[in-house]
């Protein structure tokens, strides 16, 4: 390997593309973080090629805005859909042309999201990841890389418990309680809400017919993975004692745990819950907490810190000179995560 001299800090990036959110993370070989930045989701296969690209360029610059793109040494980037892109020509053209566009020189490593996530949660290199963001998979890690995967198939054929899922489900409760003509409860009123067709503007629509209508309307002329921005307003209404809000976050924890248990989880190694539906102190994260302790008591669970992060420290492994620097470095990076702009 190519190591490092002493004292001597070289630059790495780190850049982990989901669905919702694009992070990048420019940090030193000795833990300091430079710059970062942040744009909204980029897989190419939700978004398309064009937004995808846009939005990683955004996020890059945002990171390197006060650096030298020659002077970094190292790139890994976590990309949601990353299977596809190593099979799609357009894809990987379009991706050429970001790095060449941002001034990079070094090698970029494309891998899964997947992978970014397990490290981001733990530097073990093998256990189980379970990711819930816009939409939801099961992988189990050996060396750092999925070996297997559960679930994972998209909004249209799967993602069971998932972000796009719990939107689903807000707007399916909305649409039930507009077809019973009873008074709405909280989170019905916050879906026709987010959807401007709420409060003041339901006169408008002068009947629960019309605001049914209005809303079917409006969810279908948006992309269908925009129901994924729901999610949002699901935890916080059930943080509120909202009943269909605790029942939609229930069954959505119920699913994701049945995912870790079809997937044939073997106990190596530590589950990191990984996305920003199983976020620290949200309410899916403590249902599946529970659940993972008493269904396999005594294996480590862990929460993934950030990804760009994670990615960072990848980046990094070539650049030291053994894997005592690599392994010190990992605390050193995931600390300097503070708030990324």
């Amino acid at each position: 390997m190519a190591g490092s001299t002493p004292g001597t800090e070289r630059l790495v990036l780190g850049l982990d593309v989901g669905g919702t959110w694009t992070r990048a993370m420019l940090a030193t070989t000795a833990g300091r973080r430079v710059g970062s930045g942040r744009s909204a989701g980029a897989n190419p296969s939700s978004h398309g090629i064009a937004a995808a690209a846009d939005r990683i360029s955004a996020a890059l610059g945002g990171a390197m805005r006060a650096s030298d793109p020659a002077a970094v040494a190292g790139c890994v980037v976590g990309l949601a859909g990353a299977s596809q892109y190593a099979a799609d020509p357009d894809i990987v053209r379009a991706f050429e042309e970001i790095w060449r566009a941002a001034g990079l020189t070094c090698p970029v490593r494309v891998v899964s999201d997947v992978a970014v996530a397990f490290v981001a949660g733990t530097p073990r290199p093998a256990g189980s990841v379970l990711v819930a963001g816009t939409g939801a998979v099961v992988a189990q890690i050996r060396d750092r890389e999925p070996v297997a995967t559960h679930g994972g198939f998209g909004w249209l054929l799967g993602d069971d418990g998932s972000g796009f899922w719990i939107g689903r489900e807000a707007v399916r409760v909305t649409l039930g309680a507009l077809d019973s003509r009873a008074p709405l409860s909280a989170l019905p009123k916050q879906v026709l809400d987010w959807y401007g067709i709420g409060g003041p503007a339901a006169a408008a629509h002068r009947s629960y017919r019309g605001l049914t209508a209005a809303l079917i309307r409006e969810v279908n002329r948006r992309p269908p993975i925009s129901l994924a921005d729901l999610a949002p307003l699901v935890t916080r209404a059930h943080v509120d004692g909202d009943g269909d809000a605790a029942q939609i976050v229930a069954e959505a924890a119920a699913l994701l745990v049945a995912n870790l248990e079809q997937s044939a989880l073997t106990g190596d190694g530590p589950i990191v819950l990984a996305g920003g539906l199983l976020a620290s102190g949200g309410p899916v994260h403590g249902l599946v907490v529970s659940a993972i302790r008493q269904r396999w008591p005594g294996i480590d669970v862990c929460t993934a810190l950030e990804g760009s992060a994670a990615a960072a420290w990848l980046a990094a492994q070539l650049l030291l000179g053994d894997k005592g620097e690599w392994d010190a470095l990992y605390p050193r990076l995931m600390s300097a995560v503070d708030e990324l702009v």
